[in-house]
């Protein structure tokens, strides 16, 4: 899963109007991000096996980035780092939002992901629901999550400029077109351009939603 991770920061900006989208969009990759740097530095392990459905990677050494532990301790830093921000720590909602934006990561991954997420560590014990294995309902539940909270999120800030709106509407179809690519359509060998290709989109997509964001029509 890669764009649905975006439908809880829709979900919560479109019930808490104060916390920044492009924030919320960071939180809810960040254990994707580690895991991308860390693949990238050789520390996690990930091969490329196209007999596998929906998603090609078998994932079989990520005992920091995506532990559930680990996920939780995430969550509490990133708590703990904006409350040391003064204008958040007047709005204690915005942290507490945040860190429960970077754990919606983890609880959708268990629903997407073969048993490859660790509770702790390396240990043996790895957990993961498997909808990867259903291509088919992997796509729809991913793009029915992350179309939803996207127009969601627009009725509920009532609309944005004109080029912001093309913008917004141009990189929900890009995401849901991604969303509908499958292992079989991936050229890559290794899981490094995978990681590239990810973090490039991060940016891009928090970029994006930055300005789309500056340019609504109203705040509510």
């Amino acid at each position: 899963m890669l764009t649905g991770h975006y439908g809880p920061a829709f979900i919560i900006k479109a019930t808490n109007k104060k916390i920044p989208l492009w924030m919320l969009f960071l939180a809810v990759q960040l254990p994707d991000i580690i895991w991308d740097t860390l693949i990238l530095a050789g520390i996690e392990k990930a091969r490329i096996n196209p007999s596998l459905p929906s998603n090609p990677l078998e994932i079989y050494y990520m005992p920091y980035s995506h532990g559930l532990v680990s996920t939780v301790l995430y969550s509490l830093a990133v708590v703990g780092v904006l409350m040391l921000v003064p204008n958040i720590r007047r709005h204690k909602a915005i942290a507490w939002w945040c860190g429960a934006a970077v754990f919606s990561h983890w609880l959708l991954d268990f629903l997407s992901h073969r048993p490859d997420l660790p509770i702790l560590g390396d240990t043996s014990l790895k957990i993961g629901l498997g909808l990867w294995n259903c291509p088919v309902w992997a796509t729809v539940i991913e793009v029915a999550l992350f179309l939803g909270s996207a127009i969601w999120y627009a009725v509920s800030v009532g609309g944005f400029r004109r080029r912001a709106t093309w913008l917004f509407w141009i990189f929900v179809a890009i995401s849901v077109a991604t969303s509908c690519i499958h292992s079989e359509a991936i050229p890559f060998t290794t899981p490094y351009p995978i990681a590239i290709f990810a973090l490039v989109y991060y940016v891009l997509s928090t970029l994006t939603i930055y300005f789309v964001e500056r340019n609504q029509l109203r705040t509510n």
